[in-house]
C-alpha cells in the first residue's frame, strides 16, 4: 500500500501543479483517434450528454435528434489555471471513418468554436480548471467527432469524443428478445427488429443500409455486420430475425460499483479512505470472481459513473481527484487482467498485477470522487472476456439501434433511425 501511494503522488506531482503549459506532460506525437480518447494525463472525466435539465441526464448516450441538440461537453484540465481550448466537429460514416463533406455542408458556422465556460476548483487537494461547452447546432443526422484541441494549433489534440445526431425517417420496431431458452444463450441476449421505411423511400436497402448494435453505450464490443433476413418491398419493410447468434451479445453481470461520494464517511464498496495523502487514496472492499455465483438482480448504472460530493457540496469543482485501488482475490490466470467501465471509455489501460504470495490482483486508477460502475476484463487466448464476472440472461442491459442509409452518389451516410431499448428493466 505505501508503494502504491507513493508512486501516485510521484505521478501526480509531474503534472498536477504547474500552472503553465510547459509544466504539463505532452506525448511527443499525438495522432487523432476516432473513439472516445484523451491526449493528455492531466485531461481527465470527459463526458458528452444530453442536457435537457433531467437529473440523469448525465447517464444518458451522447446521441439526440438533429435540431434538438442539447450536447454538453465537460472535463478536467488537472492544472491550476485555465487555458484557451477550442472544439472543431468532423462529420464521420457509420464505421466511424471521415466522409467526404464538407464543413459548410453539415454546420451553419466556422468550424472552430472557442470553450470559454470554466470554473476553478474549490478546496481540493488536487487543483483542476472544469470546463463546460454546449455543442453547435448541425445540420445533418449522423456519427460526429468532437475533437478539442489547444489554442489555434489544431494537431495539439487533448480530447476526442463520439457522437450522434439522428431522424427519424424510420420505425424500428422490436419483434423479439430471445433470452434463456436454451443452454447456450443462457448467458446471451438478442435482438429481432423490423425497420418500416414506408414513409421515406430507400434504394436497394441491402447494400444502401448499414446496422449499428451497442450494449450499454460501449463501442468495443458493437454489432455491425448485420444484414436483413427478408426485404419485404411490397409493404417497405425490413426484417432481423437470426438464429446462428449473429445479433447475440453475452449478457454478463450486473456492474460491480462503489460509492466515493463521500470521503468522511465511506460508502458502500469502500474499505478505507485515507485522507492524509496527497491526492487521497481510497481502498475498495476485495472482490471475488463472480463466475459460480447465483444471479442477484439490483439497480446499476450499466458500466456508467456520475460524479458528487456529499461531505462539502456537490458541484462540479468541489469533488476532490483521489487515488483508487482495486483488488481482486483470484488464481492467477492465463491472460492479462484489467479494470474497466465507462470511466476509462472501455479501453484496456489499466492492466492489473498479480501477487502470488497474497493471490491477488492488484490495480489503480485516479478518479474523480463520485459513484462507480466497473468490471474486470480478461485479454487471453482461452477464457472468455468477462470469465470473472459471469453471463445471465435475466441482466438488465440497455442496448441502441442504429440505422444508417448511404443513398446513391452520397458522400456520407446519414443516421435515419435510432431506438434505446432497456431489457429485463426493474422498473
Amino acid at each position: 500500500m505505501i508503494k502504491w501511494i507513493a508512486s501516485a503522488i510521484i505521478i501526480f506531482s509531474q503534472f498536477s501543479f504547474g500552472n503553465a503549459p510547459g509544466n504539463k506532460t505532452f506525448p511527443q506525437e499525438k495522432k487523432l483517434l476516432y473513439k472516445d480518447a484523451t491526449y493528455e494525463m492531466e485531461i481527465r472525466t470527459v463526458q458528452l450528454y444530453p442536457n435537457t435539465g433531467k437529473p440523469n441526464d448525465i447517464l444518458l448516450p451522447a446521441v439526440a435528434p438533429v435540431g434538438n441538440n442539447s450536447l454538453m461537453l465537460e472535463f478536467d484540465d488537472l492544472v491550476q489555471s485555465p487555458e484557451n481550448y477550442k472544439v472543431k466537429i468532423i462529420h464521420c460514416n457509420s464505421d466511424w471513418r471521415p466522409s467526404r463533406l464538407r464543413n459548410l455542408d453539415y454546420l451553419y458556422d466556422y468550424n472552430e468554436y472557442n470553450i470559454n465556460n470554466y470554473e476553478l476548483s474549490v478546496d481540493t487537494k488536487i487543483a483542476y480548471v472544469h470546463y463546460r461547452f454546449k455543442l453547435p447546432n448541425i445540420k445533418l443526422p449522423g456519427n460526429y467527432l468532437l475533437v478539442a484541441y489547444r489554442g489555434s494549433n489544431e494537431s495539439d489534440i487533448i480530447l476526442s469524443k463520439r457522437f450522434m445526431l439522428f431522424n427519424n425517417n424510420v420505425s424500428i420496431s422490436l419483434t423479439s428478445s430471445l433470452t434463456g431458452l436454451t443452454s447456450v444463450n443462457r448467458m446471451n441476449q438478442q435482438l429481432d427488429f423490423k425497420i418500416d421505411y414506408t414513409d421515406f423511400p430507400i434504394q436497394n436497402p441491402l447494400e444502401s443500409i448499414q446496422i449499428v448494435l451497442r450494449q450499454n453505450q460501449r463501442w468495443d464490443n458493437a454489432i455491425t455486420t448485420l444484414k436483413p433476413n427478408f426485404i419485404r418491398e411490397n409493404i417497405s419493410e425490413l426484417e432481423y430475425r437470426f438464429f446462428n447468434y449473429e445479433n447475440n451479445f453475452s449478457a454478463g453481470n450486473e456492474f460491480r460499483f462503489f460509492d466515493m461520494r463521500s470521503l468522511r464517511y465511506p460508502g458502500q464498496n469502500v474499505q478505507r479512505v485515507h485522507l492524509n495523502t496527497r491526492p487521497i487514496s481510497v481502498q475498495l472492499m476485495t472482490d471475488l470472481p463472480r463466475i459460480y455465483q447465483v444471479y442477484t438482480q439490483y439497480d446499476d448504472l450499466n458500466g456508467d459513473f456520475f460524479i458528487a460530493n456529499t461531505d462539502t457540496g456537490n458541484g462540479p469543482v468541489q469533488s476532490d481527484y483521489v487515488t483508487t485501488y482495486f483488488t481482486l482475490k483470484a488464481d492467477e490466470i492465463g491472460g492479462d487482467v484489467y479494470v474497466v467501465g465507462k470511466m476509462n471509455n472501455w479501453d484496456l489501460t489499466n492492466k492489473m498485477n498479480y501477487d502470488k504470495k497474497t493471490e491477488m490482483y492488484h490495480g489503480e486508477m485516479i478518479l474523480k470522487q463520485g459513484y462507480y460502475d466497473y468490471q474486470y476484463f480478461i485479454k487471453g487466448d482461452t477464457l472468455k472476456n468477462n470469465y470473472f464476472e459471469g453471463n445471465h440472461f435475466e441482466t438488465e442491459n440497455e442496448y441502441e439501434i442504429f440505422v444508417y442509409y448511404s443513398p446513391p452518389a452520397s458522400r456520407a451516410d446519414m443516421l435515419i433511425g435510432y431506438k434505446h431499448i432497456t431489457l429485463n428493466a426493474t422498473n
